[in-house]
């Protein structure tokens, strides 16, 4: 198992010892034990991304009817094309939503993929399903959000409100 002390049991020395183990006690396959799960976690980025667009679109529309409201106008004198102007707090909440979203879709693939690369893994699961079968027959539907909280709360996400209103200066795009 590789961990943060070398002292601990079962942890290996070195990589190289690590990678002699695991060849000589499961064999290349050893390598890529939780590689499946891993393939969907390029989804996460997509989820979230997918929904900081549409939670955008959303937030601008209701601005826009509540402006509307305000002055009175109808939805067909309402003529103002793309997205009403957002504030740092609308991106904030709106980039931190749609992190959550994407972290309860895509957890259930890291607690997957996790047990898997356990270090008796290969001794407990045949492979991703029979890990997933075994998780829901000895947990339920509540063991693949296992440590959900701690995990995902930290990363309430700045990042995408950071992003938004600190564009790349013209400098960076001139890297020859």
């Amino acid at each position: 198992m590789l961990s943060t002390g070398s002292q601990v049991p079962g942890a290996y020395t070195s990589l190289s010892s690590g990678v002699k183990q695991i060849y000589a006690t499961e064999g290349i396959k050893g390598f890529y034990r939780g590689l499946v799960p891993a393939l969907f976690g390029v989804s996460h980025g997509a989820l979230q991304f997918m929904a900081y667009e549409r939670l955008k679109i959303l937030r601008s529309d209701s601005m826009r009817l509540d402006d509307s409201v305000e002055k009175g106008l109808s939805d067909s004198d309402e003529t103002k094309p793309g997205l009403a102007r957002l504030g740092n707090i609308d991106f904030f909440v709106l980039s931190g939503l749609s992190k959550v979203f994407a972290g309860c879709v895509t957890y259930p693939y890291q607690v997957v993929r996790s047990r898997l690369q356990t270090y008796e893994a290969h001794l407990l699961y045949r492979g991703t399903m029979d890990a997933m079968r075994q998780i829901w027959a000895k947990e339920g539907f509540a063991g693949f959000y296992k440590g959900l909280g701690p995990n995902l709360f930290p990363r309430f996400s700045i990042d995408l409100s950071i992003k938004k209103k600190n564009p790349p200066s013209p400098q960076a795009k001139l890297v020859s």
